[in-house]
């Protein structure tokens, strides 16, 4: 259940500290990175390439290519990560999804939503992606015990068509 961020903010959040507890300098590639934390490549592809346009990381192409932060993990919020993907407007989003709420026009939730989306946003705006890796580093890990685990358990969607063989002249 998503009610705060989609599954893909999520995923991005993951692979932003994955790529903040890499060394200076060091170009991981998106496979890497999937295996490292349990994420599906073809998606997190997807993802980086959020990351990347939003100037959050940087695409290194060629031999030793690979993604890394685009800026200081300690100048990276939560609430920049949650934008890339989500966009400016989810910080307006209704709890039930409707177009229509506002102050004017208040959903069912609205009066209690209000305040907590506020104080989520602030706690979003307010942690840097810095105070997540300290924090894994104090645990020493990312994921809780087994989440690897499970993400590599987990069933991969099956491609919608099957791939042509491609015909050779020889």
């Amino acid at each position: 259940m998503h009610l705060i961020a989609s599954h893909a903010t999520e995923l991005a959040i993951r692979a932003a500290i994955h790529l903040a507890l890499q060394p200076t300098g060091k170009h991981s590639p998106t496979r890497e990175i999937a295996a490292g934390t349990g994420l599906p490549a073809a998606y997190l592809a997807k993802i980086m390439r959020m990351l990347i346009r939003a100037g959050l990381v940087r695409a290194f192409h060629g031999p030793g290519g690979g993604v890394e932060l685009g800026r200081p993990a300690d100048s990276i919020s939560l609430a920049s990560l949650v934008r890339a993907v989500e966009g400016e407007a989810q910080e307006e989003r209704c709890i039930l999804g409707l177009t229509a709420c506002s102050e004017a026009e208040p959903c069912l939730l609205h009066a209690q939503w209000v305040p907590l989306r506020a104080e989520l946003c602030r706690m979003l705006d307010e942690t840097s992606l810095n105070m997540l890796v300290k924090e894994a580093k104090k645990r020493q890990r990312v994921l809780p015990e087994g989440e690897l685990a499970r993400a590599a358990a987990a069933p991969r969607a099956k491609p919608k068509h099957k791939a042509r063989k491609r015909k050779t002249l020889l």
